[in-house]
This record gives C-alpha cells, sequence and structure tokens, in this order.
C-alpha cells in the first residue's frame, strides 16, 4: 500500500466511540475502562486515566456494535502494546493521557470481524459527510434567498415611508381618493 505524506498507517482509521478495557500487569487487578475515539485493523486510540509505559503488554476489550441488520453486539478480546502514552491536559483535576495502541494478539475471525466493522462504519461516515455536504449547499441557496428578500425590503422601505408621510400629511377625503384609485 503506497503511503502518502507522513502517514504512517498501514490501516485505514475510523472514528468510533467504543466501550473498551485495557489491563496491564503493573495495573494488578484494575482494568482501566474507556471508550475508543478511533479504531483501525492495526490498532485503537483512546484516553486514559492511567499511564501506560510505550511497549507495555496489555489485554484488550472492545466491544463492536451490531453494525449488520439482524446482527449481534460483539466482544473483540486480544493482546495489544501500548505504542504512545502522551500526558493532556488535566479535565476537573483529572490526569489523562492519549493511548495508542497496536494489536498484537488478533486471529482470523477477530480480524474479519474488525475489518468489516472498520468497512461499515467509513461507508457510515461517508454518508453522514455527503449529508451534511447536502444540507450545507440547502443551506448556502436559502441564505442566498433571505439575502434578496432582505434587499428587496430595503429597496421597498423608503417607498412605504413616502406614502406612509403622504398619508399622514393629505387631508382624509384625499387620502380616501388616493387609495380608492389604486384599485
Amino acid at each position: 500500500m503506497a503511503k502518502r505524506g507522513s502517514e504512517k498507517r498501514e490501516h485505514p482509521r475510523v472514528e468510533a466511540r467504543l466501550a473498551m478495557q485495557l489491563a496491564e500487569e503493573t495495573l494488578g487487578e484494575a482494568l482501566v475502562t474507556t471508550e475508543s475515539l478511533n479504531i483501525s485493523r492495526g490498532g485503537v486510540y483512546c484516553e486514559s486515566s492511567e499511564y501506560l509505559a510505550p511497549l507495555s503488554k496489555v489485554a484488550l476489550t472492545v466491544i463492536l456494535p451490531a453494525f449488520v441488520k439482524g446482527g449481534r453486539t460483539s466482544m473483540l478480546r486480544t493482546e495489544g502494546v501500548v505504542v504512545r502514552c502522551e500526558s493532556l491536559p488535566a479535565l476537573r483535576g483529572r490526569k489523562r493521557y492519549q493511548l495508542a495502541c497496536c494489536f498484537t494478539g488478533l486471529d482470523a475471525d477477530a480480524r474479519g470481524l474488525l475489518d468489516q466493522f472498520v468497512a461499515w462504519r467509513a461507508l457510515r461516515g461517508r454518508a453522514a459527510a455527503l449529508a451534511r455536504a447536502a444540507a450545507g449547499a440547502g443551506t448556502v441557496a436559502r441564505r442566498k434567498v433571505v439575502k434578496k428578500a432582505a434587499v428587496a425590503k430595503r429597496k421597498a422601505a423608503p417607498k412605504k415611508a413616502a406614502r406612509a408621510a403622504v398619508k399622514r400629511a393629505a387631508p382624509k377625503k384625499a387620502v380616501r381618493r388616493a387609495t380608492t384609485k389604486k384599485k
């Protein structure tokens, strides 16, 4: 697969907020429960409240939603390696870390399931982008119509003001005659 620019990823990555857990030896019995931000065939990216040293082996559990009609929620269990763990600004006094893990223990079935999910999510993302673009184009057209109406209103405003001034200045009978002549 040809790599463009500075892109080092081998596999397409899709945005996906999936429930997940990480277990690592130094955490003991504790699990890090978090949510993924994106996922690919090669790995997962998430934010964590715990620092996990790069090159640490982790046990990963990711919950994949039912993404085919009549499908069921799937649990993806695999081993992985932490490839990046960088500090983020604290949020409400809690430490946060960017955590990237690559999958190392996916069997053929799990890899196939993950490939299907990534493809489904990518298509869904493209459909949503097209819908947003179409809605944006409609918004531009609406803006043009509103702008034309505003210009027409501004042009009509001096005429209305002049007619109102004439009505106020003219005697009642003259106003009645003027309005009847218009009809």
